[in-house]
């Protein structure tokens, strides 16, 4: 590095980039396309609402199963919650049922909180694979060998 090209910055020394990590001299990629949306872009928004960085990427199908997973996810959470207190309520304390609510709303929540994870850990996957499924896919036509048999039904 160049030290008379370098920049200190709180105790730090930073330099110029260097000549390879220009980014105006990148060519675009005619097989590979980029994605609209970066790795973290895609991970950040699918963790904030699960199936939004599928949606953005294209995969709107994918985006809406996550979206409802989480959706009914968090609408047990509700109603779980509500359950319980009505048993709270009602039952006396130690109550079996009371122990058994309250395991059912912590399943609710984790299920919840992996969705949501989940959803981003696929949305920054998919920022990776972007356009590579139009490359390298193999329709019914590609198949080599056809493996089957026949059953006769009649005389």
């Amino acid at each position: 590095m160049n030290l008379a090209r370098a920049i200190p910055v709180f105790g730090l020394v930073l330099g110029t980039p260097l000549c390879a990590q220009d980014r105006s001299a990148v060519q675009v990629d005619p097989i590979f396309p980029q994605p609209p949306i970066s790795a973290w872009g895609a991970f950040f928004r699918s963790l904030v609402i699960p199936g939004w960085g599928q949606a953005e990427l294209g995969a709107e199908s994918r985006g809406a199963l996550y979206f409802f997973l989480e959706s009914t996810s968090i609408l047990m959470v509700v109603r779980s919650q509500t359950r319980l207190a009505h048993a709270e309520r009602t039952l006396p304390e130690g109550s079996p049922l009371i122990e058994a609510r309250k395991q059912q709303r912590e399943d609710w929540i984790a299920l919840a909180v992996f969705t949501a994870l989940f959803s981003a850990a696929d949305a920054w996957v998919s920022v990776q694979l972007f356009g590579f499924e139009e490359v390298t896919g193999t329709g019914p036509d590609d198949v080599a060998w056809i493996v089957g048999w026949k059953v006769p039904l009649g005389p």
